[in-house]
């Protein structure tokens, strides 16, 4: 297991290789190392998703209209055809 210890040593030599470095491609490089560094450390020190209520589950499954791809096409008296772009 990688421990924290290790990840911010990481991040230190990161840190200075961006600091030092020479053109703007290397120290994003080094930037971007951290900042993946950081959200790895994040992602294994948060607890787990937390868990939705069944109730809360069921209500947004019912509050979300349910469209049918049987649906037929509006048609109005005076519209020239079925696409939008027919005036």
């Amino acid at each position: 297991m990688i421990t924290a210890l290790k990840l911010l040593g990481e991040m230190e030599q990161q840190v200075r290789l961006a600091k030092q470095a020479q053109d703007e491609a290397t120290q994003r490089e080094a930037i971007y190392a951290v900042r993946t560094l950081c959200n790895l450390m994040l992602n294994e020190e948060r607890p787990s998703e937390p868990s939705i209520p069944q109730s809360v589950q069921l209500s947004s499954v019912h509050a979300t209209p349910v469209t049918s791809l049987s649906e037929q096409p509006l048609h109005e008296p005076d519209a020239n055809g079925e696409s939008l772009f027919d005036f």
